[in-house]
């Protein structure tokens, strides 16, 4: 009996080991029989759907509308099926019922939409036919904003408005504003930074002291700290201008450092750009390690 049970363990595993392999197989199908329906509808609400919404509905219907007509919001999913004064804009599955549909179809006693000129019938049959299927789309989600389509027209800009901001003001001196400590700026524009923190309650940390100060430095310009030799150089050094050699040294270390590397790098991009085909070329290792 212990035998036979030997003899057909093997023969059960192979045959559990298939079942669960087809298990797998069968819940992909089923998985991506089942997401065809979604990408088709999504597909459509952007071919089909989204260009009509933009082009006749947004100006009046959104919520970047100038002034939102009716309390309807059709850049949402919620504010369709919320709807405005007169009720739900749609009614998923059953377009005869909704009064999107009735309103574009020029029907009843409803306000015309649009009002200056009835839609295509084309365009008709598009919103007819997705809410038929559910109203379903890529941002079918309650709450979601429906983006606005690529090429979609556009409501111009305000220039009066525009020439007001900050960045096309013209260029003017501005005087230190007074403050209650006077002896911590240092330069003109400490005086407007310390202006703020006063206004707010806030005061000044103290000076860092010279190893910290070191190191904050060469963190900030190189990304690596200062050897001990330059700890001690930089704090026996009490001239006036020994921060300002020390971030003059950086700096210039910085340029010796990037300067052949982005020179190269500039150099090939354009060898690359006079080749025919680049991409049939052997790229160099010095391209390799640059890219």
């Amino acid at each position: 009996m212990l035998l036979s049970a030997q003899k057909r363990w093997p023969l059960e595993r192979f045959v559990l080991m298939r079942l669960s392999g087809l298990s797998l197989v069968l819940f992909g199908v089923l998985t991506v029989s089942a997401s065809e329906p979604d990408r088709a509808s999504s597909d459509f609400f952007e071919t089909k759907v989204r260009p009509v919404l933009v082009e006749h509905c947004y100006a009046c219907h959104s919520s970047q509308a100038r002034k939102l007509k009716g309390g309807l919001l059709l850049d949402t999913i919620e504010g369709m099926r919320k709807g405005g004064q007169s009720g739900p804009a749609v009614v998923p599955g059953k377009p005869e019922e909704s009064l999107l549909v009735q309103a574009v179809h020029y029907d009843g006693e409803l306000t015309r939409m649009p009002p200056k000129e009835k839609l295509p019938a084309p365009a008709i049959a598009a919103l007819e036919e997705w809410i038929k299927v559910g109203t379903t789309g890529p941002s079918a989600r309650p709450g979601t904003a429906l983006p606005a389509a690529i090429g979609a027209k556009s409501r111009g800009v305000d220039l009066a408005t525009a020439r007001k901001h900050w960045a096309y003001q013209p260029i003017k001196r501005h005087d230190s504003p007074p403050v209650k400590n006077r002896s911590w700026p240092r330069m003109p524009i400490d005086g407007f930074v310390l202006a703020r923190m006063e206004a707010s309650g806030l005061t000044p940390s103290p000076p860092a002291d010279r190893r910290t100060l070191l190191r904050r430095t060469y963190y900030d310009l190189i990304g690596l700290p200062p050897t001990a030799e330059e700890i001690d150089a930089f704090e026996r050094d009490r001239s006036d201008d020994a921060f300002a050699r020390v971030v003059d040294r950086l700096l210039a270390s910085l340029r010796r450092a990037l300067g052949p590397a982005l020179a190269r790098r500039r150099s090939l991009r354009r060898h690359q750009g006079r080749s025919v085909d680049v991409r049939r070329r052997p790229r160099s290792p010095l391209c390799l390690h640059l890219s």
